[in-house]
């Protein structure tokens, strides 16, 4: 032992120099191939950021495969990249090409399952799949369900679940779907449509029409929703409201047609005759081709007592198009009128 000692000792002595001597070397060389990894990950990550927006550029003048050609490089240089990789699945899914939609959306979801997008993305591609084939509906359930838990807050993973739900018949379980996504985020307008769209389906008006208010309320300029809005009223007999919206939408929709036609309806319904005609008249100036504003312009007479308005309004249609059904139907009933009121006098006469 005492001859092994020194020796020993000697190693050690030996040895802890070079690794002294060797540790700021080797740092020096880790924290400079450290830098030069960062500098060639940001331009790696710059390349591709630009790859992204001229492939961004194409997709919004629908020019799907140049832009695809652009996602491409850009994951040539960073080939995680969380916007490609999604910007990639929107195209396929814009260009109704699901396998490749799903298989990106896939990537996203395995790839960054910190968002939400793979969820979304994959169990819409399924919903979409779903209205195909059934088989379908639990991989969107299954999916949107876990998305639910990790974004409790995102209001489209409800929707989907929703959707699912109605598809298979359970009213009352995609009422509470429906409900607990507004719940979380009432903001979600997409989501409160739909939910319109379902109560009307089951003729909820009442509930349909709050939440379309809402929408309104939210949106002042949108047309749409608005003419939706009115079409509910006319259901609840809400003739006022109806009378509103319509008039709101002609007021940020000038040469809208069908709305002067449900307008029209309202006062037809309200036997505001003379209103009903000019709004009708002012939709077939916008339009002489269309025969629906004609078809309401005679049944406004009809009601109204002009019968001979009536009838050259329904003659004139039949002019345009001989074998329409609602004109001859409507002239039916007006030689009926003409018949029954013939033979009346008659036996008047003969009593």
């Amino acid at each position: 032992m005492k001859r092994l000692c020194p020796l020993i000792v000697g190693v050690i002595v030996l040895v802890i120099p070079l690794v002294v001597c060797a540790a700021p070397r080797a740092a020096k060389r880790d924290k400079d191939n450290q830098e030069d990894d960062a500098v060639a990950d940001s331009l790696a990550r710059i390349e591709a950021e630009k790859y992204l927006s001229i492939g961004v550029d194409f997709y919004r003048k629908k020019l799907y495969t140049d832009a695809i050609e652009n996602y491409n490089r850009s994951l040539e240089y960073v080939s995680d990249y969380y916007a490609a990789m999604v910007a990639m699945a929107k195209t396929y899914q814009d260009m109704k090409d699901l396998t490749p939609a799903e298989k990106w959306y896939r990537k996203v979801y395995e790839t960054h399952p910190d968002s939400v997008a793979g969820y979304l993305g994959l169990a819409g591609i399924f919903l979409i799949k779903a209205s195909m084939n059934e088989i379908y509906d639990d991989s969107a359930q299954a999916l949107a369900e876990e998305g639910v838990e990790r974004f409790p807050e995102e209001s489209d993973l409800y929707h989907i679940i929703a959707e699912v739900f109605k598809r298979k018949g359970g009213v009352e379980a995609a009422d509470s779907v429906y409900k607990a996504g507004l719940e979380t985020n009432p903001e979600n307008l997409g989501l409160r449509n739909s939910y319109v769209n379902f109560l009307t389906d089951h003729d909820r008006y009442e509930e349909a029409y709050e939440n379309e208010l809402y929408i309104v309320n939210a949106k002042a300029e949108d047309y749409i929703a608005r003419e939706k809005l009115g079409d509910i009223a006319m259901k609840l007999k809400k003739y006022g409201e109806a009378e509103e919206a319509f008039n709101k939408v002609i007021e940020l929709r000038p040469e809208d047609v069908d709305a002067r036609v449900k307008l029209a309806n309202v006062y037809l319904a309200l036997k505001k005759y003379s209103s009903a005609e000019t709004k009708l008249k002012e939709a077939i100036e916008l339009d002489s081709t269309k025969l629906v504003p004609r078809i309401y312009l005679g049944v406004v007479y009809l009601n109204w007592g002009k019968e001979g308005q009536a009838e050259k309004t329904f003659n004139k249609i039949l002019a345009m198009d001989e074998g329409n059904g609602d004109a001859l139907y409507f002239m039916g009933t007006i030689y009926v009128r003409r018949a029954t009121r013939a033979v009346k006098q008659t036996t008047i006469d003969a009593w």
